[in-house]
């Protein structure tokens, strides 16, 4: 049953609320006001990707020097950060509804990571937090069906379908503290992100509807049934048109939020999944959307244009490949008339002309890319499946740097602030990386990492000058070309991954296809791959590559030829 929990002044709305599912709830002062140490970013985050364009970018001349480095650990999975007066926002999705350390939203102070303030929620959450009015706008619902909506999810013809199990709500938390101002409860679940503009919060949900509400109230406004029910896919809003991407069937809807009327309905052609999940763009005068064709088993990834009046204007099929676990696609980002969108299905990230849809380029990753990027300074930011995150020249497609990070990335998306990337990842990780991080010369610096003193640690600091340098290869290549970061980092390398080579030299030696490999031979075999000569086992230089390399394996246990590494690499090059 609802609860009354306001001053008089509010019995009408909350009257008017409790019978469309809304709770009201005053402020406490048990959860008392955490404030950020600056002000930085934007004043308010309205919606999925900041702006239509999904492009997640905030610049300026007082966010030029903005450049931060921290990591904040949670618990659970991290969804879709935002960033507002200087506070990180982003949601939980743990799904264990019986821990309160679960299904959290979460505050961070933008300079330091600290935590300001969480919220536990009654499920989890994948939205993106929406700052607007003084209050976080937050979903909670999960992806499950239930009953006959199980039953008829695998039949394209089936309609009315309602998405998510347990609790679903729609919240506004007080931006201070996080305590819940407002709350209402919906049949399906609430994991698009909701759009504020002008005082009135919009919402499309697992239920087949599309909502408005007065954002400071809570009190709905309207209601407009479309029938789809929407999963991941966030509206967009432009021009006094909400358009709305759902499945069952798989349409893209505009409504009038002026009159609160469905303006049309268009079939988007022949996708069985993406579609509500790819949270929409829109830009030159054109909504785009990912989607998936084919079959289950023989799956492509394709790209769709509409025009405003619902007509299709370009479709264009990025390829083939293997259905992932997750079918979650990529949103598409627009800058100017490029539209840059990843595939986790070809494993790809992919610019494509905005009027045409024809391809420009692609990118190869290492993994599924159901990311979006972060587009600035003509560099593309986005991480894959595997956890990789690259820095991508956006008019070629070719890597910049990439480096390794702990976890993989889901449908989410980079904010970036000034000279830093906020990135939330499935491990429960928040970074904060600067730009100065994902350059070449970062990458490729020595590790800073303590050596000993002495003659064993002048022989190390020999073994780290030649990993470094050239002096091994006529053609100026050098160990860190592929084991960046002196072999300390995980990257990316003419489409290969380049393990770390920390704990590298604690498994060997080891047997591979009945012959003991040793990490002398191991050592020659990547000073052959750069053209140079193999070095004897007795040389000064291969003595002192062993030494450095096994100072990177420092407190990884050494085995015997029939045990197996305790280390988390195989090391070497392939």
């Amino acid at each position: 049953m609802n609860r009354l929990r306001r001053y008089w002044i509010w019995i009408l709305p909350v009257l008017v609320g409790v019978a469309m599912g809304l709770t009201l709830s005053q402020t406490s002062t048990s959860n008392p006001t955490a404030l950020a140490t600056t002000h930085v970013g934007p004043v308010s985050f309205t919606k999925y990707g900041m702006n239509d364009s999904n492009n997640a970018v905030f610049e300026g001349p007082q966010v030029a020097g903005w450049s931060q480095s921290w990591t904040y650990t949670a618990t659970e999975p991290l969804q879709q950060a935002s960033v507002a007066n200087g506070v990180v926002y982003a949601s939980g999705d743990g799904g264990n509804l019986a821990s309160q350390s679960n299904d959290l939203i979460y505050a961070l102070d933008a300079q330091s990571g600290s935590l300001l303030w969480s919220r536990h929620l009654d499920n989890m959450s994948m939205t993106t937090p929406v700052v607007a009015d003084g209050m976080v706008f937050v979903g909670s619902g999960t992806q499950g069906f239930q009953g006959s909506n199980l039953r008829n999810v695998d039949n394209l013809n089936a309609q009315h379908i309602v998405r998510g199990t347990g609790p679903n709500a729609i919240y506004a938390l007080d931006a201070a503290n996080g305590q819940v101002v407002w709350e209402y409860r919906t049949l399906g679940e609430n994991m698009p992100t909701f759009i504020y503009s002008q005082g009135t919060l919009y919402v499309a949900n697992g239920n087949g509807a599309v909502y408005a509400f007065n954002a400071r109230t809570g009190v709905r406004q309207w209601k407009v049934s479309i029938g789809s029910y929407v999963s991941m896919s966030s509206p967009t809003l432009a021009n006094g048109v909400l358009y709305v991407s759902g499945a069952h069937p798989y349409d893209l809807y505009a409504i009038n939020v002026a009159t609160h009327q469905l303006m049309w309905a268009a079939p988007v052609p022949g996708v069985f999944a993406g579609t509500d999940d790819s949270s929409l763009a829109f830009a030159n005068n054109m909504v785009y959307l990912m989607g998936t064709i084919g079959s289950w088993t023989k799956p492509s990834s394709v790209v769709f244009a509409f025009n405003p009046d619902g007509q299709l204007a370009w479709q264009t099929v990025l390829g083939s490949g293997a259905l992932p676990t997750d079918i979650e696609v990529s949103a598409p980002v627009a800058v100017g008339t490029t539209l840059y969108v990843g595939s986790p299905i070809t494993n790809a990230e992919y610019a494509l002309n905005a009027l045409s849809g024809k391809v420009l380029w692609t990118f190869d990753a290492a993994g599924p890319v159901s990311e979006s990027p972060a587009v600035v300074n003509n560099i593309l930011y986005f991480g894959d499946g595997t956890g990789m995150f690259y820095a991508i020249d956006a008019s070629n497609g070719k890597e910049i740097a990439s480096k390794a990070l702990t976890g993989s990335f889901a449908a989410d998306y980079p904010v970036v602030v000034g000279q830093t990337i906020y990135q939330p990842d499935e491990n429960g990780q928040l970074f904060a990386i600067p730009f100065s991080d994902l350059t070449p010369a970062a990458l490729h610096a020595a590790p800073n990492i303590p050596i000993p003193t002495g003659v064993l640690g002048v022989d190390i600091k020999k073994g780290e000058a030649l990993f470094m340098g050239t002096s091994l290869s006529p053609i100026g290549l050098s160990c860190d070309t592929c084991h960046v970061g002196g072999g300390t980092l995980t990257s990316f390398h003419d489409g290969i991954v380049v393990p770390s080579l920390l704990g590298a030299a604690s498994g060997f030696p080891k047997i591979v296809n009945g012959k003991i490999k040793t990490l002398d031979g191991q050592i020659n075999h990547c000073i052959k791959g750069m053209g140079g000569k193999p070095l004897t086992v007795s040389s000064p230089d291969m003595l002192e590559l062993n030494l450095y390399l096994h100072w990177l394996s420092s407190g990884w246990t050494e085995h015997l030829v029939s045990g197996t590494s305790s280390g988390s690499s195989s090391g070497g090059c392939k």
